[in-house]
């Protein structure tokens, strides 16, 4: 099922889970990410408000430079006790965030902008992940992989540790990066997008 479009859309992220899941939907796009800083968690009350704001730096810092493409930003956090767990830095921080999501359940949150000239169009999608109770040679063993180190709370759960979960509650495709379901739904809402052959979504 593919769609077809007559914008310009960029995706201004450079994570190649967001491309490779914006890419199922089979329409052209380009990958261009924002040159500037992410703004810092500290200065948000919510998680929720830093994750949308951080996605909305990205597209409008690319729009600027692109003001006539449909620009696409997100932000993926994992929290866990009102907490942001970011990309761990190093192996002991990798360590000590999967020691603290084990047996646990926590939040997965990702912030997407949708902009286009003076419209944005930004949403959050939310997911419940729970690890069941991990050994401490599988958290050994998975932090001396290089998959935890540009993760958002330092695992891929697409990749190696999809054996740390239990269960999940919400959007799979959320954690990996992208909610493409409703992103989709909201580019073809809009008129973004269309499926081939077809008219606008909604």
């Amino acid at each position: 099922m593919n769609f077809t479009t007559d914008h310009h859309l960029i995706l201004a992220s450079a994570s190649p889970r967001r491309s490779g899941l914006l890419g199922t939907l089979g329409v052209p796009f380009d990958i261009i990410p924002s040159a500037e800083e992410e703004p810092e968690p500290s200065g948000f009350r919510r998680p929720l408000d830093y994750v949308i704001a951080a996605a909305e730096h990205k597209a409008r810092d690319v729009s600027k430079r692109f003001p006539g493409a449909v620009v696409i930003g997100a932000d993926t956090i994992v929290v866990y006790e009102g907490e942001i767990l970011r990309k761990p830095e190093d192996a002991e921080q990798a360590r000590a965030n999967l020691q603290r999501l084990s047996g646990e359940t926590h939040e997965v949150i990702t912030g997407v902008c949708i902009l286009h000239g003076k419209k944005e169009i930004p949403f959050t999608v939310r997911t419940e992940v729970t690890f069941r109770e991990l050994p401490p040679e599988w958290i050994d063993s998975y932090v001396q992989t290089e998959d935890p180190y540009d993760k958002a709370g330092g695992y891929g759960i697409q990749s190696d540790a999809k054996i740390f979960i239990d269960s999940i509650h919400g959007d799979y495709f959320n954690v990996v990066g992208l909610p493409v379901g409703r992103l989709a739904y909201l580019l073809g809402s809009y008129g973004f997008i269309r499926m081939e052959g077809k008219g606008t979504i909604g």
